[in-house]
């Protein structure tokens, strides 16, 4: 059926049976509410059934425990449910009750398990003591330290947290953490106060405990402290180098054993691996290889086989593209390789503010994170974009990714030569799969024909699929980090909280600002856009 206009006024059969399909889960959803307990209701964060649960059986239905022996207000707590907590100040209920397990939890600590600072504000300002331990002698510092939260850390530490406190095996929150493998959380700890020496019931320090997790940017930023002894033995005779060994962690071995030779020797030393291959956790092996299998392969071949089937003079309207376009790609390689991505640097003096500033902040309340933008390992505020690079252990502006192929990273100043680079790596693919049509049509299907073609295939691939994204992301004005982690910035949402890239700006703009003929918008700019974007 049509009105005047001709449109039809029947409904759409999927649509409706789809909304009626809704309407019957919420329905459902809805005749659950009545039959749940007060666990249950706690668990699933719903605040009417639980001020309806205290209404009929009052406020000690809050206190009670459950088979496992955990009370409504640890599982309000570990779900950070922020509005049945202040219920639960409101009816003056005890908010410091240990579960009735072996451990014996605290609240508290289960809110510190998940990160929930907007929860442990509400208990700390409803009276529970910012060093209550359960009985493994743990504080909420610590348990903060064991789950890798980095952010309450800093907030705790801020309200006052004492550091010197140990569970009862005598590691504090700094040993946690480096046996978590939190290099940034490490580094936090000991920028705080905390003694990267100081040792625990077992003899064993931050970085024996860090040996045994296997973290090797962990190791280094330890071993560049003062004092930190790299050859102390733990109560069991072994030295963070045994431990390392014993759970074979190649990396921090050969990291450990040079930084012990150099200290042992008189004469200083010259490491041909390190030279050629890189250090510890930073391989230059794929790089080496990329320019190896040109320089011993590649051009052997193009030079003694194809030119004498071949020549300048038979194919040069094949021939001088080709050549043009190697002496692209090495310009593009050597700048992409030796151009500063966007390192920026590093001990920002609003990093100390914001430290000093950090349990004075209100966004607590409202369950945001002021602290989200901050680099505890490079000791800044970071710009939208920035993100810290575990290869290089800097933080980079637009980061993207750590390439291995050009041995750094593609960030704000080489994306340009980056995308230069793949673009004519893969054109080149494309020139040197002809050559080996023609050199298999003339000569058969000879070993070196094959192992060409093979090799021109893996780096064309790999060439094709690196060109094409980074063009992608140049058109949409994002980069391959942001696309990957969109979910945890709040800049790439809009107001209802979906994704939102507030930088496109249309493919001419975000070209342009791509090639650097166009300013960047404002972080400020940025922010404004998502927020009352909808």
């Amino acid at each position: 059926m049509a009105d005047s206009d001709g449109n039809s006024h029947d409904p759409d059969p999927e649509k409706t049976r789809r909304i009626q399909g809704e309407d019957e889960q919420e329905i459902n959803e809805k005749a659950k509410i009545p039959s749940m307990n007060i666990f249950q209701a706690v668990k699933a964060n719903y605040l009417i059934r639980v001020q309806e649960l205290v209404e009929i059986e009052g406020p000690g239905v809050l206190v009670e425990f459950d088979d496992k022996g955990h009370s409504p207000v640890h599982w309000a707590a570990l779900g950070g449910s922020t509005n049945i907590i202040r219920l639960m100040v409101q009816c003056k209920v005890p908010l410091d009750l240990q579960s009735k397990t072996e451990l014996g939890p605290r609240p508290i600590h289960w809110a510190c398990v998940n990160g929930h600072i907007a929860v442990v504000d509400i208990l700390l300002q409803a009276g529970v003591s910012i060093d209550t331990v359960d009985n493994k002698g743990c504080t909420p510092l610590i348990i903060a330290c064991q789950y890798g939260q980095t952010m309450l850390a800093g907030y705790l530490m801020g309200k006052g947290a004492r550091l010197q406190l140990t569970d009862r095996e005598g590691d504090n929150a700094l040993h946690w953490a480096a046996f978590k493998g939190k290099c940034e959380l490490t580094r936090l700890l000991i920028y705080s106060g905390f003694n990267p020496r100081q040792k625990d019931n077992f003899g064993q320090t931050p970085l024996h405990l860090a040996c045994i997790n296997g973290d090797l940017n962990t190791v280094k930023m330890l071993c560049e402290q003062d004092g930190v002894e790299m050859e102390l033995e733990d109560h069991n005779h072994k030295t963070p180098l045994m431990l390392s060994k014993g759970r074979n962690h190649t990396p921090i071995i050969t990291y450990l054993n040079n930084k012990l030779n150099k200290r042992r020797s008189i004469l200083p030393q010259i490491d041909l691996n390190f030279i050629v291959f890189g250090p510890p956790g930073n391989t230059r092996i794929p790089f080496v290889f990329l320019v190896f299998q040109f320089i011993f392969f590649a051009y052997p071949m193009y030079i003694f086989k194809l030119l004498p089937m071949y020549s300048l003079y038979d194919l040069p309207h094949v021939h001088s593209p080709f050549l043009v376009l190697n002496a692209f790609m090495w310009v593009m390689l050597y700048r992409a390789y030796n151009t500063d991505p966007g390192f920026l640097p590093k001990n920002s003096p609003d990093y100390d503010r914001a430290i000093r500033q950090v349990a004075h902040f209100d966004e607590w309340k409202q369950g945001r994170n002021p602290l989200s933008r901050l680099c505890h390992t490079c000791r800044i505020v970071k710009p939208l974009r920035t993100k810290h690079c575990r290869t290089c252990n800097k933080c980079v502006r637009h980061f993207d990714h750590h390439c291995p192929y050009i041995y750094n990273c593609v960030g704000l100043k080489n994306r340009v030569f980056f995308t230069g680079f793949t673009t004519s790596l893969m054109a080149m693919a494309i020139f040197t799969l002809y050559f080996c049509y023609l050199a298999i049509q003339r000569d058969g299907w000879k070993i070196l024909y094959v192992l060409g073609l093979l090799d021109v295939v893996f780096f064309g691939f790999v060439a094709g699929g690196l060109s094409v994204t980074a063009w992608y992301m140049a058109v949409k004005n994002i980069n391959t980090n942001e696309r990957v982690n969109y979910k945890r910035y709040d800049y790439l949402k809009d107001a209802s909280g979906h994704f939102f890239n507030p930088y496109n700006r249309g493919v001419i703009h975000n070209l342009k600002e791509f090639f650097h003929l166009r300013a960047p918008p404002s972080d400020e700019e940025i922010e404004q856009a998502s927020v009352y974007t909808v």
